[in-house]
């Protein structure tokens, strides 16, 4: 930062101004005191124009704005010219930290300037809209893919090409660089900050353990979006027992959601415990000598049914889940949690393994 220096333009009055406000003459004493008090005053006004005008000069540090990056390098999802209007393009543009790349996705919506805009589809196009509780404006995430709910597709660069309009294609391409969107903030933390690694394994067990440990990460760096947090886990039914929403989310953000849930959303929700086993699963018994693997499906027979995700397999798995008989005061319902209980006592224990096919 480079001091500049100020200098005050003092202009005597006219003379006219200053005989009509004369004063009786002063003794010496008086005149000293008088200059002293002055000099200082001057100082004063001299540091604070000083250090006002270093203020007002400095270069002043944009925010850092959330983004969403493409799934080409250096690109982040963009609407054009900023134009915040229902209607206007949006498309992908190199990384730049403007507004027009202020997105963040919370509770399925894909949202900028405080939610009051949303992304939204329209005939296959993609387009700034005033939010709405539209399904047009849902934005699942299908592995690394922005599944919109209107039409079962995902949020594309149309041919691979950056700098047009976006759209909504066939989610045959989450493993190229078009249909591929990873936010640099999740939960309002930079994503270095919320998970180390991308959960981009090739073993869907992999990834589902490695969404489920980000989930238990980002619950507890971010306890006042647990109400948000539910939000998005429960499909919008945040008040309810959510332990079989919990696996269904984390399935269907791994990008093999479930098929025979109970709400109309595809079906990837099933928010009753006892009914994940008719998802595509193989069972194996308790006692059956099976060692769990990361991603499968616990299930417990705790208060009439309970399913937990295994992170962390062996003979010893640690386990991952939403825990409905314990309030969290901040998002009014239950609380999630990481343990390695297989029974407690009279309330029940481990029955089976579910295991992905």
């Amino acid at each position: 930062m480079s001091y500049q220096s100020s200098t005050l333009n003092i202009r005597p009055l006219p003379s006219s101004r200053r005989r009509a406000n004369s004063k009786p003459a002063k003794n010496k004493n008086q005149h000293g005191f008088i200059r002293l008090a002055t000099m200082l005053f001057i100082a004063g006004f001299l540091v604070w124009g000083s250090s006002t005008t270093i203020g007002l000069s400095a270069p002043k540090q944009a925010a850092y704005q959330p983004e969403i990056n493409s799934g080409q390098p250096g690109y982040c999802l963009d609407n054009y010219h900023d134009a915040l209007k229902p209607g206007s393009v949006v498309d992908s543009w190199a990384c730049n930290g403007t507004n027009a790349q202020n997105w963040i996705h919370v509770n399925g919506r894909i949202v900028k300037n405080g939610g009051k805009y949303c992304l939204s589809e329209n005939d296959s196009k993609v387009v700034l809209a005033s939010c709405s509780s539209a399904n047009n404006q849902i934005w699942v995430a299908d592995g690394v893919g922005l599944k919109n709910r209107a039409n079962g597709q995902c949020l594309s660069l149309p041919g691979g090409k950056t700098k047009v309009q976006l759209v909504t294609a066939n989610c045959n391409r989450l493993d190229s660089l078009s249909e591929a969107w990873t936010p640099s903030f999740w939960r309002g933390k930079p994503i270095g900050e919320v998970s180390s690694l991308p959960c981009t394994q090739s073993n869907l067990g992999d990834r589902v353990a490695c969404i489920a440990q980000n989930e238990w990460l980002a619950w507890q760096t971010e306890p006042k979006l647990h109400k948000a947090l539910l939000y998005d886990y429960t499909d919008g039914n945040p008040t309810e027992e959510w332990c079989a929403d919990f696996v269904s989310f984390i399935y269907m953000q791994a990008g093999d959601p479930f098929t025979n849930g109970e709400r109309g959303n595809g079906g990837w929700d099933e928010y009753n415990a006892n009914n994940v086993i008719n998802e595509a699963f193989s069972y194996h018994a308790e006692r059956s000598g099976y060692l769990p693997r990361p991603g499968d499906v616990a299930y417990f027979d705790y208060n009439g049914g309970h399913v937990e995700i295994v992170v962390k397999g062996g003979p010893h798995p640690t386990f991952i889940y939403g825990d409905s008989g314990t309030i969290d005061p901040l998002s009014g319902n239950g609380t999630m949690a990481e343990n390695q209980i297989v029974s407690d006592g009279s309330l029940g224990s481990l029955q089976y393994y579910l295991s992905p096919n």
